[in-house]
């Protein structure tokens, strides 16, 4: 797997140096957001985006709670 980068520190796969040890990596496009982090990707439909403005990423837990 690449290396996945990310800032959010208070999230439970953030590791030193803003990497994201999850396994998965779930992101969709703006429209389609807010499904829980737990949803089944075979029950999500494709989510097109033309730019990486239009994508969420879905992937966050927080680390402490």
């Amino acid at each position: 797997m690449p290396d996945v980068h990310c800032t959010v520190n208070t999230c439970k796969y953030w590791q030193q140096q803003n990497l994201c040890n999850a396994q998965q990596i779930v992101i969709q496009n703006d429209k389609q957001g807010g499904f829980a982090p737990s949803a089944k990707l075979e029950q999500l439909s494709a989510t097109p985006a033309t730019n990486n403005d239009e994508t969420c990423c879905q992937t966050f837990k927080n680390a402490h709670a």
